[in-house]
């Protein structure tokens, strides 16, 4: 069997099975997460459609961020780091304001940034782990978490810098998932915080 190459590599040192592309590039996240009773016929549905798994098998735990005097929370913005294991991966997420506008950028570690984060002023407010799995599916990339005491979810998601796009991208966000057998009536517009915190949609 051949060696696997440099970038090859590289990927799976971040725990990565394919190249993301531009799949987490842009400003802007479309998503709708629907709830599952189960995930196993998602994901068969998914690979006969030829999807490529990108991460398996991983928990992520999100550190919740906010300055002390809760600025973030209070102008709908969120500060996120996100630890995932085993594959030992780091991302700083900030989301907000509003639903859809979403960055994030790859950090070395967790500690250093934590420290430089704290230096900043941010203090944790919350944290919540998931068992997740993602896919790649065409323009989609599509998410099957499962989440102690709160159940199991399939999203279905795209990023695009292209703010005027967004509704158009809304609809084939929804069109695909139904393709995914994902029913309408069990969407979850809430967070997972949110849910964790027993509040309602906003």
């Amino acid at each position: 069997m051949a060696a696997p190459t440099s970038s090859t590599a590289a990927l799976q040192i971040r725990g990565m099975l394919c190249d993301p592309g531009d799949h987490f590039k842009g400003r802007y996240e479309v998503e709708r997460k629907y709830r599952v009773d189960l995930l196993e016929p998602v994901r068969s549905k998914i690979l006969s459609m030829g999807a490529v798994p990108f991460t398996l098998g991983n928990v992520e735990t999100d550190i919740f961020l906010d300055l002390s005097d809760g600025r973030l929370a209070s102008n709908d913005q969120q500060q996120v780091l996100r630890l995932m294991q085993p594959s030992g991966r780091v991302l700083w997420i900030c989301k907000g304001p509003g639903a859809d506008r979403c960055v994030a950028m790859d950090l070395d570690g967790s500690d250093k940034a934590l420290e430089m984060l704290s230096a900043l002023g941010y203090v944790e407010t919350g944290r919540l782990a998931k068992n997740r799995d993602i896919y790649f599916a065409g323009d989609f990339h599509v998410t099957l978490d499962h989440l102690d005491g709160l159940g199991s979810f399939a999203e279905v998601a795209v990023m695009t810098d292209d703010a005027d796009s967004l509704p158009l991208w809304a609809t084939r966000v929804e069109t695909f998932a139904r393709k995914l057998g994902l029913d309408a009536s069990r969407i979850e517009p809430r967070s997972y915080r949110a849910m964790m915190n027993g509040s309602s949609p906003d």
